[in-house]
């Protein structure tokens, strides 16, 4: 069954004959029809099925879509819950299989006008909220509204304002360092909040790396400076995956956020939010706040100057930290800074 074998080849062949020579009007029911035997009885055969239509889909003509596309609508509304009717299941498979939904939903997205996508994108955010409806939806959803601003870039700014509270929101509420209430109240819970905010903070990262139109207002950044700095302290997971999260996602979501930032006297208080972290009672939080100020400071460059003298004290109290590793990274943090700014910084201290 290698990729050469005759079999394989056949079935490539097969599968690509399904998707673009049969019209939507025959091949769009037959899908519909057919996917709820594949999820029940075929589970693992979904990603392939999946792979099927999206090659359909992006066959089809201009007008095909759109005559199709309520129809291919209720079917995406229907599939996305593939996650939340799977919620108790290993959580790696269901991402493997929701990968292959998503994959498939975003090449329609791509093919649609603004005018036809933003109903299906407030369709969509409405669905992730429904009252009631299990909070597994949220988890589909900021990874579909990730997927898409990856492809869509500086286009997803005229649609991501209405997320801006929202996540605000979802993020103070997976913070533990603040609440005591599990997001989400299922065995794999912990696992699942985790996976929600890094979906959030890649989501938001490419929003603030993509955005040329000044999406990031001044209310809008103070809505999200707290909950993103706040998270520097959320040691949701366990120390490793803080220790992951903060180094892969979300120090990189700050550095973008501080770019993005229209209003440069935002900077004094996202400076200072992440100089408190430092005289947090855990080295890790201390540790970690050292990396952003580097990484905020690289972002700024000599613009970092004017925050300087506010850091300075902070950096001082970290030269001679009870932990041994923090001090030595506060030394790091300092040369980093020195090679950034291009001046000696020891007359400071």
């Amino acid at each position: 069954m290698g990729p050469s074998s005759q079999l394989y080849l056949r079935v490539m062949s097969l599968k690509t004959t399904l998707a673009t020579k049969l019209s939507p009007r025959i091949f769009l029911p037959a899908v519909t029809k057919c996917y709820g035997e594949v999820v029940n009885t075929w589970k693992k055969c979904l990603g392939p099925f999946m792979d099927i239509l999206k090659e359909h889909i992006s066959a089809m003509e201009k007008d095909q879509l759109t005559s199709h596309q309520s129809e291919l609508t209720s079917f995406f509304m229907k599939v996305l819950d593939f996650r939340m009717e799977h919620s108790q299941d290993n959580l790696e498979e269901v991402g493997k299989m929701e990968t292959h939904i998503i994959s498939c939903l975003v090449s329609m997205v791509m093919k649609l006008s603004e005018i036809s996508f933003r109903p299906l994108f407030f369709k969509l955010f409405d669905w992730a909220k429904t009252e009631g409806a299990s909070k597994d939806r949220l988890l589909t959803f900021c990874r579909l509204a990730d997927c898409i601003a990856d492809e869509l870039k500086g286009l997803f700014t005229l649609f991501a304002g209405h997320l801006v509270k929202p996540f605000a929101d979802i993020v103070n509420q997976l913070n533990i360092s603040k609440t005591d209430e599990a997001f989400f109240d299922s065995e794999n819970g912990t696992e699942k909040s985790c996976l929600l905010l890094q979906f959030i903070l890649d989501c938001l990262n490419k929003i603030f790396l993509f955005d040329t139109q000044h999406f990031l207002s001044k209310e809008r950044a103070e809505t999200l400076l707290v909950p993103l700095t706040d998270q520097l302290e959320n040691m949701l997971g366990g120390e490793d995956k803080f220790q992951e999260r903060t180094t892969s996602h979300l120090i990189p979501c700050i550095a973008q956020f501080s770019v993005a930032m229209a209003d440069d006297s935002l900077w004094k208080p996202l400076n200072y939010q992440i100089l408190l972290k430092m005289r947090h009672t855990s080295p890790k939080v201390r540790f970690a706040a050292l990396i952003a100020l580097v990484e905020l400071a690289g972002k700024l460059k000599e613009n970092y100057m004017v925050l300087l003298p506010e850091s300075i004290p902070f950096l001082a109290e970290l030269m001679e930290d009870e932990c041994e590793e923090v001090e030595h990274r506060c030394q790091k943090t300092i040369q980093q800074l020195e090679a950034i700014l291009g001046e000696p910084l020891q007359s400071y201290f």
